[in-house]
């Protein structure tokens, strides 16, 4: 997550937006956020199907812990471009993020 913040700026510059999304509570997260110091949300899915909805997180156990990073990548028409798990590669990020804006300028 203290990666996204530290590129953030630039995600910011392609219209892009950071949210976290974790399986603790609202409580937690705000915690988590305060200690790294983040500028954007975390979502508390604790009981909600954000994650599952945009692919975050498996719909069957094991269930990751806040610490296994999934990258999720979705368009302004709602649909996801983009899934990695592991360390996010920021480079491959902000090179779609810029071929994704460039599609959507052209409509």
């Amino acid at each position: 997550m203290d990666g996204h913040q530290r590129v953030n700026f630039l995600y910011e510059r392609l219209h892009a937006q950071v949210l976290g999304v974790s399986r603790s509570d609202i409580g937690s997260n705000k915690q988590f956020a305060q200690w790294l110091s983040l500028e954007f949300p975390i979502a508390s899915a604790s009981t909600s199907r954000i994650g599952g909805d945009y692919g975050a997180f498996p719909e069957t156990p094991p269930f990751p812990t806040r610490f296994i990073n999934r990258v999720v990548i979705i368009d302004k028409s709602g649909i996801v471009r983009f899934i990695q798990d592991g360390s996010p590669n920021f480079q491959e990020i902000l090179t779609l993020l810029l071929k994704l804006e460039e599609e959507f300028k052209g409509k």
